[in-house]
């Protein structure tokens, strides 16, 4: 009886955690509202749109682009300040020099981690958005916007060595 007991807990706990994987919500009203707060931000300190900083191209791969580029900042959005990790992904087939030379001919999105103070603990308070070459956001399958905490960001970065949900530093 005690082990029927303690395989049905054990079956319960997995249901629950199960259960909360699957709920991990994003691309609300409101989290679209501060995507775009967010977006503002970057193009005002030139960390996105027709003005970006451009910094040399690396080999990238799945899910982000063939070539990418990453900054990394302090920016403010809605009065808080936080650290942000831009990505921008170009591609496909698509050489280092080709996005040197015109890098908005070639990017098809743009990805961003902004720390936002007292966000979601789960995540570290990384907020995640996926901004396509015109500033919209991409959407999941299912039609939902990726801003917020969208599970693929969050289920990848989560395997990031340092447990800071960073891949290209353990500073966080």
């Amino acid at each position: 009886m005690k082990k029927i007991i303690g395989i049905s807990i054990v079956m319960f706990a997995f249901i629950a955690l199960l259960a909360r994987a699957q709920m991990t919500s994003f691309g609300s009203p409101e989290e679209q509202r501060y995507g775009m707060d967010l977006w503002q931000a970057l193009e005002e300190v030139n960390l996105v749109g027709d003005k970006q900083i451009m910094a040399w191209p690396y080999e990238g791969n799945a899910p982000h682009g063939d070539k990418l580029v990453s900054l990394e900042s302090e920016i403010t959005v809605n009065g808080q300040t936080g650290s942000v990790i831009v990505k921008h992904n170009y591609g496909p087939d698509v050489s280092l020099k080709q996005v040197s030379n015109n890098p908005q001919q070639y990017l098809m999105a743009t990805t961003v981690m902004f720390k936002r103070e007292a966000y979601n603990a789960d995540n570290q308070n990384w907020f995640f958005a996926k901004y396509l070459s015109d500033a919209t956001y991409d959407v999941a399958p299912n039609g939902t916007p990726l801003v917020g905490s969208p599970t693929g960001c969050v289920t990848c970065h989560t395997a990031a060595p340092g447990g800071d949900m960073v891949f290209l530093n353990d500073k966080y």
